[in-house]
């Protein structure tokens, strides 16, 4: 991947030690240097480091995000939100929740340079052409290089959003910002 990775992101303080841990595994409890961005990684970044390539890097904590305080952020795609949860900058893989306010969606067919995998949590979620709809509960992948889309929310739909790999070939044309389309 060409993105940029922000070695200078803040740090977070290394939380209180449980009592039932040892102080030694607890100072030693952290990521192998990794290069991580998203909400998730923004609350685990312990301290600075280097990676096996010598680039800069983070080691990071485990991390609970209660994703029900974090706030919807839009995409430049008219009734699409998303939160960032989780993100490799090195691969592009990630780990977001999508919210589609009813009556928007993914305006043409395309395609993504990796699997999506999809799990719905609320509302209806339909692909047009093939009628595939996911309700609450379902799930769906989407293999690399499969065409699909338009879509439509029949009605508020969020949905949590996995990629094993970059989102995209190229950016679409009903993004106004690279941002959206990582």
């Amino acid at each position: 991947m060409t993105e940029i990775y922000d070695a200078g992101a803040p740090l977070v303080p290394a939380p209180p030690r449980p009592a039932e841990v040892d102080e030694h595994e607890w100072t030693e409890n952290l990521s192998e240097p990794s290069r991580y961005g998203g909400e998730a990684a923004d609350r685990a970044r312990e301290q600075p480091a280097v990676d096996g390539d010598g680039q800069a890097a983070h080691r990071f904590r485990e991390i609970l995000v209660q994703t029900q305080d974090l706030a919807w952020v839009d995409k430049t795609l008219a009734g699409l939100t998303h939160k960032a949860l989780w993100r490799n900058e090195d691969t592009g893989a990630s780990i977001s929740l999508v919210k589609f306010e009813g009556g928007s969606g993914i305006p043409s067919r395309h395609s993504h340079a990796s699997n999506q995998f999809m799990f719905c949590l609320k509302g209806r979620y339909t692909y047009v052409p093939t009628g595939i709809t996911l309700t609450e509960g379902s799930f769906y992948w989407n293999p690399k290089g499969s065409l699909h889309g338009p879509t439509h929310a029949e009605e508020e739909s969020i949905l949590l959003e996995v990629y094993d790999g970059p989102h995209y070939p190229t950016q679409p044309d009903w993004y106004s910002s690279p941002d959206d389309a990582r």
